[in-house]
């Protein structure tokens, strides 16, 4: 079996900048030395306030875009919006000339947001915005050297939001790997116990089964013999208990073979849990006519294989107990989904018992719930019925 896996860093998605602390230190610091120093830089209060309102717009539009759920869809637009505010801040003229830095912040976002073409683009048309800005604002010879400059400091931004994307790529990838990693060994556990229940299956098969299937033969052999011999008429008691052996070991290994085959089964595979535990339901009302009755609370959802496997082994060895032992006119079970959680109660109007700490079947039934991370409850007393409350977290 050949297993393909496709990471999010195969498909170079586009990221938000919601979880990029750092960046979102760096912009809002940015705005406001920019803000300081192009305010003082300005003599007349209009471009004073028309300065400091682009500045907060720029902020703002920032804390707007890395809110949105669907940023990658307007990543574009953000980028554009801040492209135009730019240019509005570069039509004041400020002296100080530092609202330019907002270009290099653009450029590290960018290139955190995207990849490749798309990200060179933007930098790019970053990069002549810059050039254009120290040109109308200095010197001719000095803008030529600011243009040299700024290549090499938007070859650093870009490398700053690229190394920015490529650890975000990363921790993505890895906590992908772990969910997968984590499905795989939930796999591997699943077909262990099916592994282990086959073999336990196998060994109860050609182990007690044949050696009850033996005994029987040799208990029907003998109570022919006797009772074509004159010793019948003799022992009768002998003859009788033979029957009553003969009639138990075929119950046993009646049993055996349902043990058998509820080993080698997962009914929960092929349909859903309801269904599942409404079937043994309804098989026990068939079978000894008690008034069983099935309830579902809140809306079914799959769950993981072990748990259902588990609920319904509860919902089967319940049922059984109730059917051998607890000389009930009534029987209720209760299945319950819901938020984080789901339960399954199975109540009886019998005699009850009053130790449920021994037992072989309770032990089981406990052990199991334990292995899934959830709990049990029993309420009962003498004369008082039994009721047996699972909760399993989901």
């Amino acid at each position: 079996m050949e297993f393909v896996y496709t990471t999010s860093m195969e498909k170079a998605p586009i990221l938000s900048l919601s979880k990029m602390r750092l960046i979102h230190v760096a912009t809002f610091l940015a705005v406001v030395v920019i803000g300081v120093l192009g305010v003082g830089g300005l003599t007349n209060l209009p471009a004073r306030l028309a300065f400091i309102s682009l500045c907060l717009a720029f902020a703002l539009v920032y804390a707007v875009a890395i809110r949105r759920q669907d940023f990658g869809r307007w990543a574009h637009g953000y980028f554009a919006g801040q492209t135009i505010l730019f240019i509005g801040l570069l039509t004041l003229r400020s002296p100080s000339g530092a609202f330019t830095f907002l270009l290099f912040i653009l450029a590290i976002q960018v290139t955190t947001v995207f990849s490749g073409r798309i990200a060179a683009g933007w930098v790019g048309l970053f990069y002549l915005l810059a050039s254009l800005t120290d040109f109308l604002m200095n010197d001719p010879e000095n803008a030529i050297g600011s243009a040299i400059f700024n290549i090499a400091a938007f070859l650093l931004a870009g490398m700053i939001g690229h190394s920015t994307r490529q650890a975000e790529l990363t921790s993505r990838f890895n906590q992908e790997l772990v969910e997968v990693l984590q499905t795989v060994q939930r796999q591997l556990q699943e077909l262990a116990v099916v592994e282990e229940r086959n073999r336990l299956a196998r060994e109860i098969h050609d182990g007690l089964g044949h050696y009850l299937t033996a005994t029987t033969m040799q208990i029907q052999g003998a109570r022919a013999l006797l009772e074509n011999t004159d010793a019948a008429a003799q022992a009768p008691t002998a003859l009788n208990a033979l029957s009553k052996a003969e009639t138990l070991l075929q119950e046993a290994l009646a049993d055996v073979r349902r043990s058998v085959g509820a080993l080698r089964t997962i009914p929960t595979e092929n349909k859903p849990l309801p269904t599942v535990i409404g079937d043994l339901v309804a098989e026990c009302r068939a079978i000894t006519g008690l008034e069983a009755q099935f309830d579902l609370l809140g809306t079914p959802r799959p769950l993981n294989s072990q748990i259902e496997l588990t609920l319904y082994r509860i919902a089967q060895e319940g049922l059984t107990n109730v059917r051998k032992h607890a000389q009930a006119g009534k029987v209720e079970v209760v299945l319950a989904y819901d938020n984080d959680k789901v339960g399954l109660s199975i109540g009886d109007d019998g005699q009850g018992m009053g130790e449920t700490t021994h037992g072989y079947g309770l032990l089981g039934l406990r052990e199991r719930v334990q292995l899934v991370g959830g709990q049990v409850n029993i309420r009962t007393a003498p004369e008082q019925g039994f009721r047996l409350e699972v909760e399993i977290p989901t």
